[in-house]
């Protein structure tokens, strides 16, 4: 009899958390002769590889693969998929856990039909938008695809989705090389190609924001992998019988990395500038659409994405940043330790503003360290700072007008005036 789950775990440089990983899954309170443990080191060169062979001894359904360079993480996924023996597939990020009794409540749902997918939509981040009782009654991924078109809840991560071995062998669907947000393409290519699914508001998967994750990289790798995104959704456009929901998920999947790279451009020299966006161009130049209307659509992110227009984006971005007097302050926060936050605190640190250090709510990011700055939360921050005495500016890098006023608060109580804080939400 072989395995019910193989569950796949990328590790690089992961020596603090890998432990918490590996031992989530083995607490659960199920056999370990019904799931495996794949482990892809790296090529790690910190502790990892020796963390995994500690528990590789005790356990035999534990593998390990040593990668002998670094392939990043869609190759590591694409070679835990081929090596799996289980009927599903689990994939879990070496800094994650799986939560309690996770194995047993997959059980009870494939044991009443064999999906192809099942979709766990519950992310911190959308738990508000989630009617739970209408997306229980959703029996079909076109049904599915619809009502996220309108209601926004789906998060394209492959850690929230239990696939089918036998059905990923046959769509032939595997991770393209892709050093960040991989999981935009795959994720949609699963959804689109699964018969039977099963959807769930709810979640087996604990997901720990940490300080130093791939997906929190700020740099022109973020970018470049924005780009190579885009183009493989186009191809996916390129098909003349997709049908008119589908097309539509597609463009929300493409506005939100447009936006996400609004943002990154600004961490970008010119050079990288140049070179991603002509990579960009030669890419472009091969997708062939039939349909007019997406023609037109793709046609405009193209221009968008010239190396013409991004570098006159990021001055203007830059020059909306740099139109206050910073010598004014004795010291400068940037209360919000997330992708715009880090991405401001590199377009002032290269115009010479120095800043004092990071504001967060998070637990997880107290006293991590980015470029040598602090992350500190409010209460962290009340003890060794006065900020009575001294002449603070806050950059309140945050959308949710709701966390926003919540931090204002916060901020009021430490007895900040309101004219010393500037609330940054978009480049």
């Amino acid at each position: 009899m072989g395995f019910l789950f193989s569950v796949i775990l990328p590790v690089f440089n992961s020596e603090k958390y890998i432990s918490g990983a590996i031992r989530s899954i083995l607490g659960q309170n199920f056999s370990k002769n019904n799931y495996e443990i794949i482990l892809i080191n790296d090529n790690s060169s910190d502790k990892s590889k020796a963390i995994i062979q500690s528990f590789k001894k005790k356990f035999k359904n534990i593998k390990l693969i040593n990668n002998t360079k670094n392939y990043k993480v869609s190759y590591c996924r694409n070679l835990g998929i081929k090596k799996a023996k289980g009927k599903y597939i689990i994939f879990l990020d070496s800094d994650d856990e799986l939560k309690k009794d996770a194995f047993l409540n997959i059980k009870k749902i494939i044991s009443k039909k064999n999906h192809d997918l099942i979709l766990f939509l519950e992310y911190q981040f959308n738990k508000s938008k989630i009617n739970r009782e209408k997306v229980k009654k959703i029996k079909n991924i076109d049904l599915f695809i619809k009502y996220d078109n309108k209601n926004r809840i789906f998060n394209p991560n492959c850690w929230n989705m239990i696939i089918k071995k036998s059905f990923l062998n046959k769509s032939r669907i595997s991770f393209r090389k892709i050093d960040i947000f991989e999981d935009q393409i795959f994720c949609t290519e699963i959804l689109f190609a699964a018969k039977s699914i099963k959807i769930l508001p709810g979640t087996f998967y604990k997901y720990i924001l940490r300080p130093l994750s791939l997906s929190r990289n700020t740099s022109h790798i973020s970018f470049k992998s924005c780009s190579n995104v885009l183009i493989n959704f186009f191809k996916l456009l390129q098909a003349s019988n997709l049908p008119k929901h589908k097309t539509i998920f597609i463009k929300y999947r493409i506005n939100f990395i447009m936006d996400i790279i609004k943002i990154y451009l600004n961490v970008c020299s010119k050079k990288q500038i140049r070179k991603i966006s002509l990579d960009f161009e030669n890419k472009f130049k091969k997708i062939k659409i039939k349909n007019s209307l997406i023609k037109k659509y793709i046609i405009k992110i193209s221009i968008f994405l010239s190396e013409k227009n991004l570098l006159n984006l990021k001055q203007k971005n830059i020059n909306k940043i740099l139109n206050k007097n910073y010598d004014i302050f004795d010291k400068i926060f940037i209360f919000g330790f997330g992708v715009v936050g880090r991405t401001l605190f590199h377009v002032l640190k290269s115009n010479g503003i120095k800043i004092s250090g990071f504001i967060d709510n998070n637990k997880n990011f107290l006293n991590a360290k980015y470029f040598d700055n602090r992350v500190y939360n409010i209460k962290n921050l009340r003890s060794i700072v006065n900020f009575q005495q001294s002449k603070f500016l806050v950059f309140i890098c945050q959308k949710n007008k709701i966390v926003i006023k919540s931090i204002l608060i916060q901020l009021n109580d430490l007895g900040f005036k309101r004219s010393n804080i500037k609330i940054f939400n978009t480049f």
